[in-house]
C-alpha cells in the first residue's frame, strides 16, 4: 500500500465502525436483567424469587431492617434480600450478613451484584469475556455476569474493557492505531454520534490521542550562532503556526509539533550563518524632517531584526513544513543578543550613516535651491525675451501701416490733380510757419513732381522742374 492510500479517509472510518460497531451490546432495553423503572426494587426482587418478607409477627424478632433498607444473608448458602422488618434465624445454616440502603449504586450478595447507573453515566458489565454496556437505569446481574465499572458519559474517551468511545471536541483530532493503520478521527467524524469500537487490537494513548489543529505558538531554543563575518550573536524567537492537514502531518512525522520546532531552529540557525551583522541587526536608520534636517531614533536590539531575515525565513520554512501538513503564519524574535564591542560598532557605523545623510541631505538642499534659482533665471529671460517681441512686432506693425498710408496718399496724389494742389497749398502754408516773418519765393509754374531742396544754412528753397516754361 502507497503512503497517499494509507492515509484514513472518512470511508475508512465509517467502514471501521461498521465493522466494529456491531459488535457492541447495550443491555438498555435487556428486561432479563434491566429493572423496571415502574416497579420498586423489593416488588422486582420479589417476582425473581430473591427477596424474603417477614414471617413473624410485627414486633418480634431478633434483626431488624428498616424501611429504605434491603437486608442481605445467606439461606444454606443461597443469597436472599430481605424486606422491611423483623427477622430471627433459627436455622445455623441461616444468617445475616449485612444491612444496605436500596439507593446504594452497588449492592453484592454472593453472586448476584445490583447495579445502578446514574444518569450520565455508561456501565460497563461482563458476561463469559463479552463486554455489555450498561445505559442508565438498575440491574440485577448474575454470575458469570459481573458488573466493572462505570464511567461519565460526557468523557471525550471512555475505555471499558475492549469497548472504546471517542467523542472529538471542535479544534481537535483524535489520533489512534489498529489493524497495522493510523486512525485520524476529526470532529466532524463524531457529528452524528461518538467514534465506537470494541475491536480487541485498538490503540488509544490518552495523553497525546487529543492532537490540537488551532493556532499553535511554539517558543524555539537559544541560538547561539556565528554571522557570516564571524560575530557571535544570541537569538531566541516564536513562531506561529496550524496543522492545515492533520492527516498529513501525522502521518508523515511521529511527533509533528517537536519536528516543526526542530526544523525552524535550524532553519533559522542557517539563516544567520549565512548573514552579516548589519543584515541581522542594522543600525537604528535616520529620519528627514520637513526642513531637511536629520534626527536619530534609538531602536531596540528586539527591533533591529532585519525584515529581509524574517521573510526568507519564512519563505523557505513555509515550502518546507507544507509537506508535512503545516502552514507557518509567523515568525517573532523575541532575543537578539551580541557583546559590547558589536554594539560600539553599530553604533559607530550608525553615527557614520547619520553624518553620510546629513551630508546628502545638505547636498540635496543646496542642488534645489540652485535649480530653484536657474528656474527663475529661465523664467525672467523668457519673459524679457517675450517682451523685446512684443516691442519689435509692434514697431514693425506700425512701419508697415505708416509705409501703406503713405503708399496710398501718393497713389491719390498722382490720380487726382485737385489733391495734389490742396497738398501744395498745404505744404506752402507749413513752409511759411516754419519761416516766420521771412519772405519765400515761389515760383509761379511749380508742378507737383517737382524736385525742391531747402538750404537751412542761407534759408532759401531752390526747386528743380522737367517742366520749362515758355515765359
Amino acid at each position: 500500500m502507497s503512503i497517499n492510500s494509507a492515509y484514513i479517509d472518512e470511508k475508512f472510518v465509517s467502514d471501521y465502525k461498521k465493522t466494529f460497531g456491531q459488535t457492541i451490546q447495550h443491555a438498555g432495553t435487556d428486561m432479563h436483567i434491566r429493572v423496571d423503572p415502574n416497579r420498586s426494587l423489593y416488588d422486582e426482587l420479589d417476582q425473581r424469587g430473591l427477596l424474603e418478607r417477614p414471617r413473624i409477627p410485627t414486633g418480634l424478632g431478633y434483626n431488624l431492617i428498616q424501611d429504605g433498607q434491603l437486608g442481605l444473608a445467606m439461606f444454606n448458602r443461597s443469597p436472599r434480600f430481605l424486606a422491611p422488618g423483623r427477622y430471627t434465624f433459627y436455622s445455623p445454616f441461616n444468617h445475616l450478613v449485612s444491612t444496605v440502603s436500596i439507593t446504594d449504586k452497588l449492592i453484592t450478595l454472593g453472586n448476584i451484584q445490583i447495579v445502578t447507573i446514574n444518569q450520565g453515566e455508561l456501565g460497563l458489565s461482563l458476561r463469559n469475556g463479552e463486554s455489555i454496556l450498561l445505559d442508565p437505569g438498575r440491574y440485577i446481574l448474575t454470575a458469570p455476569h459481573i458488573f466493572k465499572r462505570s464511567t461519565p458519559a460526557n468523557a471525550q474517551y471512555i475505555e471499558l474493557g475492549t469497548y472504546r468511545r471517542i467523542t472529538v471536541p471542535v479544534g481537535f483530532v483524535a489520533v489512534a492505531f489498529d489493524i497495522g493503520k493510523q486512525i485520524i478521527i476529526r470532529p466532524e467524524d463524531t457529528e452524528t454520534g461518538p467514534f465506537e469500537t470494541n475491536s480487541p487490537t485498538f490503540l488509544f494513548d490518552t495523553k497525546t490521542g487529543f492532537q490540537s489543529v488551532q493556532l499553535q505558538v511554539r517558543e524555539l531554543d537559544e541560538l547561539i550562532v556565528n554571522t557570516r563575518d564571524g560575530i557571535t550573536i544570541i537569538a531566541k524567537g516564536l513562531i506561529t503556526y496550524r496543522i492545515h492537514e492533520p492527516r498529513i502531518a501525522f502521518m508523515t512525522v511521529q511527533d509533528i509539533h517537536e519536528a516543526v520546532k526542530r526544523a525552524a531552529e535550524a532553519t533559522l540557525t542557517s539563516l544567520f550563518l549565512n548573514a552579516a551583522i548589519d543584515e541581522i541587526a542594522p543600525s537604528a536608520p535616520a529620519k528627514f524632517t520637513e526642513n531637511n534636517t536629520t534626527s536619530v531614533t534609538s531602536v531596540s536590539e528586539e527591533s533591529n531584526f532585519n525584515q529581509h531575515i524574517r521573510t526568507a525565513f519564512l519563505h523557505d520554512f513555509s515550502r518546507k513544513v507544507k509537506q508535512w501538513g503545516i502552514e507557518l503564519q509567523d515568525l517573532n524574535i523575541e532575543k537578539l543578543e551580541f557583546d559590547n564591542s558589536v554594539k560600539d560598532l553599530l553604533r559607530r557605523r550608525a553615527q557614520a550613516r547619520v553624518e553620510t545623510a546629513t551630508s546628502l541631505a545638505n547636498m540635496r538642499s543646496q542642488t534645489d535651491i540652485a535649480m530653484q534659482q536657474a528656474e527663475r533665471e529661465k523664467q525672467q529671460a523668457q519673459i524679457r525675451a517675450e517682451a523685446e517681441a512684443y516691442v519689435i512686432r509692434t514697431k514693425a506693425d506700425a512701419d508697415f501701416y505708416a509705409a501703406e498710408r503713405h503708399a496710398q496718399a501718393a497713389k491719390v496724389l498722382q490720380e487726382v490733380p485737385l489733391s495734389a494742389q490742396i497738398e501744395l497749398k498745404k505744404l506752402d502754408v507749413e513752409m511759411i510757419k516754419a519761416t516766420g516773418d521771412r519772405t519765400t519765393f515761389l515760383p509761379m509754374n511749380l508742378h507737383i513732381g517737382d524736385i525742391g531742396m531747402i538750404d537751412k544754412q542761407n534759408n532759401k528753397i531752390y526747386f528743380a522742374t522737367n517742366t520749362v516754361s515758355n515765359t
